[in-house]
């Protein structure tokens, strides 16, 4: 008997792959994951198709461990809007185990859904307590709610005054954008 090519090796494992798959053809449909989350885009009323995904989005956040055995169904009960604190319930708290190796945004992603992180602010508005340059001459802001900034670059006139409040907002690329009441603004980096 000869040694199998590597060509008919590939054969195989493709046979072997296709017969597994036409062996559990009635059954791949029931493992698939997403196949409850799909049943929910047809409910009609829209409560209820948002209780749907928010019960099978958990299920899935939940691993292949919990399944909710309940089939999604338009009942009076799903029709009523779900309030934020059932919904905070209804989420699992994330397992450490479950979110090892995922992208850090859809780890905060579930453990805000969780109520486990608070949602992510994307501006701050606050007034300047004080403020000075720093060694380097680029200033340093102290605001009211304990935070400290660092200009970026050292540049222009801000025309800022203890009192006066600012807006810090998100930038690209996790930079920070300061801006005065003035309209006047600089790039900054929190220090604590």
């Amino acid at each position: 008997m000869s040694k199998p090519t590597r060509g008919h090796r590939s054969w195989h494992l493709a046979a072997r792959l296709a017969t597994f798959c036409l062996a559990c053809a009635g059954t791949c449909e029931a493992a698939d994951p997403l196949a409850k989350l799909m049943v929910c885009r047809n409910l009609d009323d829209a409560a209820a198709r948002l209780a749907c995904f928010d019960r099978e989005a958990a299920a899935l956040a939940a691993g292949p461990i919990a399944r909710p055995s309940a089939p999604p169904a338009a009942s009076p009960a799903a029709a009523a809007p779900p309030s934020r604190a059932a919904a905070v319930a209804a989420a699992p708290a994330p397992d450490a185990a479950q979110q090892f190796g995922l992208p850090e945004r859809t780890v905060a992603a579930q453990e805000v859904a969780a109520g486990t992180r608070p949602a992510e602010a994307k501006k701050i508005e606050a007034h300047v307590a004080k403020f000075a340059p720093g060694p380097d001459g680029r200033l340093v802001f102290t605001l009211d709610n304990d935070q400290v900034w660092r200009q970026l670059l050292s540049e222009g006139d801000l025309m800022v005054n203890p009192g006066d409040v600012v807006t810090i907002s998100r930038g690209f690329l996790g930079s920070y954008w300061l801006q005065t009441g003035n309209g006047r603004g600089c790039k900054v980096t929190r220090l604590h």
